[in-house]
This record gives structure tokens, sequence and C-alpha cells, in this order.
């Protein structure tokens, strides 16, 4: 029976980890969330289906994810298959930015740009990580994902001309190297780490017409995308774009362990 933890399962990407997966009653999955009591799509998803487990875990948060990790290994037997580390934080107020905007004079606006966006996708990497290293060594497959992106991939930024989302693509970056180093690590465990770009996918969770600024975002965006893919149309549905990592997942070995690729298995990023 393959178990599966998924942080961030709460909405977008991670929801849809935890749908896909829960589909195939053979599958456990333990849905990670930063509030069980908010989670309502997720709660919603487990009513209906009992092999999904959901565990409050804010990954910036030691004891959460000391506890979740317990409660995990309880449930599971002890054991734990796949981690796919979903869980993201953004600063929206930063997003637009380039690098040289976050001078000296605005370091505390700097600063907690940064740490919202590094607490996250490294330390809480760290953190759940570790964690569960010892469970993931007992299990079969013995594979951790970090989901990452594919605007960290330094060609990608030279050609596209994107100079913005730098906290958040910096701290992808960095987590791109902590996937190498873990790689490097528990290659003798028999454990598989991957750095996974999910595509361009559309996660908005809009309930009326867009506001014109996140239009105008999604215009520039497709404009710079396009000088790498000109026939780029727009963002993939977050189905779409699980149904391929998950095939890529399942094709990790050895031989790409350590590596960061998109959800083609590849440099290609759309």
């Amino acid at each position: 029976m393959p178990s599966y933890a998924i942080t961030g399962a709460a909405r977008g990407l991670g929801y849809e980890f935890v749908n896909q997966l829960s589909s195939e009653a053979a599958n456990t999955v333990f849905a990670l969330v930063r509030s069980a009591s908010t989670a309502t799509k997720v709660q919603t998803l487990a009513g209906e289906r009992k092999n999904i487990h959901i565990v409050q875990c804010d990954v910036t948060k030691p004891d959460e994810v000391i506890a979740a990790a317990e409660k995990i290994a309880t449930l599971s037997e002890g054991s734990l298959d796949v981690l796919v580390h979903n869980a993201v934080a953004m600063d929206m107020d930063t997003m637009g930015m380039p690098p040289s905007a976050f001078v000296a004079e605005k370091a505390e606006m700097a600063v907690s740009a940064m740490d919202k966006a590094f607490s996250t996708s490294l330390y809480g990497a760290l953190w759940i990580t570790n964690a569960l290293i010892p469970l993931i060594e007992k299990s079969q497959q013995r594979k951790i994902i970090h989901i990452s992106t594919g605007m960290a991939d330094p060609d990608l930024i030279k050609t596209t001309g994107i100079s913005y989302a730098v906290p958040y693509v910096v701290s992808k970056a960095a987590m791109n190297m902590l996937v190498a180093k873990y790689a490097a690590e528990l290659k003798d465990k028999g454990i598989k780490v991957l750095a996974l770009s999910p595509g361009w996918v559309d996660t908005a969770d809009m309930t009326g017409p867009p506001p014109q600024e996140m239009l105008d975002a999604f215009q520039l965006m497709l404009s710079q995308f396009q000088k790498v893919k000109p026939d780029l149309a727009g963002p993939i549905t977050p189905e779409e774009s699980v149904r391929m990592q998950l095939d890529v997942i399942r094709d990790l070995d050895e031989k790409t362990s350590g590596t960061f690729v998109s959800h083609h298995g590849d440099q290609n990023w759309f």
C-alpha cells in the first residue's frame, strides 16, 4: 500500500496531488495543511475518501513538524514511501520588484520578504525532510520530492528577462541546491531526491472576474515566456500538471536523483 505525504495540501497543486493520489484506493495519503480548521476543500474530500488523513503542519514551525511526523509514523506503521514538499510562501507586496528595489533604506521590507520565502522553501524543506527521513528509509519507494520552479533556471531568466519574483525564485534556487546535497547524502540509503518544476500552472481560485492588475501581470509573463516557447498560449491546469509530475516521480531513480527537472522530466519548463 503506497503512502504519500503532501505539504501545502489545502489548495492548488497540493490539493490536486491529494485528489489524484487518493483516487486510487490502495494509496494512503497524508494531507499536511497549515490549518486543519480552514482547509475546507481537502476536508470535504477526506470525508469522501477514507484513505486521506489530514495532518496539521505548518512546515515553518519545528514543533508542528515533529508532531506531524509522529502522527504519520503511527498511522503508517513507521514508514512512508514518498514525501512531496509542495508548501510555498510568497510575499505579494514585493512580487513585482527587481533586485535593485531591495535597498538598504527599506531593509526591513526586504528581510521580511526574504524570510517569508526562505522559511518555507528552505527551512521548511529541511524540517519536514529530516523529520520524515526515518520513515522514508523504511519504505519501498524511498522518494523525496521538492516542488520548485522553472524560473529558478538562470538560462530561462537570461532569455526571458524576468527580473521580478526575487525572494520566491532565490529561495527555490537554494532549495534546488539542498536537493542535490540530500541526494549525495542519502544515496547509500537508497533514497532518491528530486527538485521538480510543475510548469506554468493556473492555480488561481477566483470566484469572479480577475482584476486588471492580474490580467496585466499575466500578459507580461506570457510575452516573456513566449521568448522561450513562441507557441505558448497560457498556463496548464493543476490536473494536467500533477498528472505529468506523478509520471516523473514514478520514473525517479538513482540516475536522476539530485537533479532539477520539469513536469516533462527534462528542462522544458512549459
